[in-house]
């Protein structure tokens, strides 16, 4: 009898250890980008991959400029369905005939939400929470190429730590203070986590890089206009640098982009690309943006000079093999100080998980009589002895 109650109270333990592992591992997939969504026609054949959440509604525009929108999902085989709405109208664009998005445009925000996303060929991991990760060498190099043209670009290399749904939030703090800077333009600066690194290889003026993606979110007051800028982006590369630009997906989040009508994020290469080729693809982007923005050309003739100027983690390479020292990352526990959010809510959110975890096991295992108890022998069954102390059975002979 004694052998079953314990069993019995086993079990309880382990269905609460589960809840609670049951609620960690959906938030840690979803902020890790981990949901690879494969984009199909009606017949079944793959279109393309995508790391992000996908909803019936959204859109996609083709390389080869062929307008869908997602009829169906299948969650468990994480496959998107899509109705080829015919091709969408690509803007007539030439480098001597471009307007520029507007006259006065001279001032351009740059910033990463995911701070931590990086080069597993370059970087050695496809994330880096302490310091300096890829995707800001990424950002510093497009800034100094955007500022080959004329342009007048500020980076803000702010962390905005963990990387989790709550992420945009806090970057949108950074956004909105580069607007307050007098940025009239805005580019998020990311890289796509989906495992195939062909699906982003493409070579440009007879080198290796990588392309780019666009995405706008459609759930925003802006949505139509960051649809029109980012089909004009999209329209200069195909026009200068065809292939450079892989697509366009228009998603049901906002990503921000109701700051600004000129806003879109960009998406350098995936985690398995080639680091190397990733930065190449900077200059090239950085002439479509130039052109798009001002109507003249920078030109992406190789400039080492521009690379050198990037600014980078204090003490690591430059893309070009300079070391640079002058450049500080904010750390995390400042900018938290500066904005009340951040790791702070991070670590609220674990303490949160933890307190659900032990309301449920005490609820499992039979009400809040001598919980410690029972918390200690779980931590001792659960590590074998290692954590807590296991009770007499004469303490919990009733439970």
């Amino acid at each position: 009898m004694k052998r079953e109650k314990a069993m019995k109270k086993w079990s309880f333990a382990l269905c609460a250890a589960v809840l609670a592992l049951s609620l960690l591992l959906p938030a840690g997939a979803h902020a890790q980008g981990e949901s690879i969504w494969t984009l199909a026609d009606e017949s079944g054949q793959k279109i393309t991959s995508i790391a992000a959440d996908v909803d019936i509604g959204d859109e996609y525009i083709s390389g080869d400029n062929q307008l869908y929108r997602v009829k169906a999902i299948d969650r468990v085989n994480m496959v998107a369905t899509m109705e080829n709405l015919g091709e969408e109208p690509a803007l007539s664009l030439t480098e001597y005939e471009l307007q520029p998005v507007a006259a006065a445009v001279r001032s351009v925000g740059l910033y990463a939400t995911h701070t931590d996303e990086a080069y597993e060929k370059g970087d050695g991991s496809a994330s880096l929470e302490n310091g300096w990760a890829g995707i800001l060498d990424v950002a510093s190099t497009l800034k100094s190429y955007l500022e080959k043209g004329g342009l007048q670009v500020e980076l803000d290399v702010t962390q905005h730590l963990p990387h989790d749904a709550g992420a945009y939030r806090r970057s949108r703090a950074t956004a909105t203070n580069l607007v307050r800077q007098g940025a009239q333009v805005l580019f998020d600066v990311h890289r796509d986590g989906i495992p195939d690194p062909s699906e982003y290889q493409v070579e440009v003026d007879g080198e290796e890089t990588t392309k780019v993606r666009l995405l706008v979110g459609r759930s925003n007051p802006n949505s139509a206009a960051n649809k029109e800028f980012a089909k004009k982006i999209k329209a200069v590369g195909d026009e200068k640098y065809p292939g450079l630009i892989k697509d366009i997906f228009i998603g049901k989040g906002d990503y921000n982009q109701e700051i600004l009508p000129q806003s879109v994020l960009l998406e350098f290469g995936t985690h398995t690309s080639d680091k190397e080729e990733v930065l190449r693809s900077t200059e090239y982007m950085a002439d479509v943006l130039n052109t798009v923005l001002t109507g003249k050309s920078a030109g992406a003739k190789r400039d080492e000079s521009a690379e050198q100027s990037a600014p980078v983690q204090p003490g690591a390479p430059t893309p070009s093999g300079g070391i640079r020292q002058d450049v500080e990352v904010v750390p995390q526990s400042q900018q938290n100080n500066n904005r009340g959010d951040g790791s702070g809510s991070g670590i609220a959110w674990i303490l949160g998980l933890a307190v659900l975890g032990v309301l449920a096991f005490a609820l499992l295992s039979g009400g809040f009589g001598n919980l410690g108890g029972r918390l200690k022998r779980f931590s001792s069954e659960l590590t074998g002895g290692a954590v807590g102390d296991k009770p007499d059975d004469d303490n919990d002979r009733d439970e």
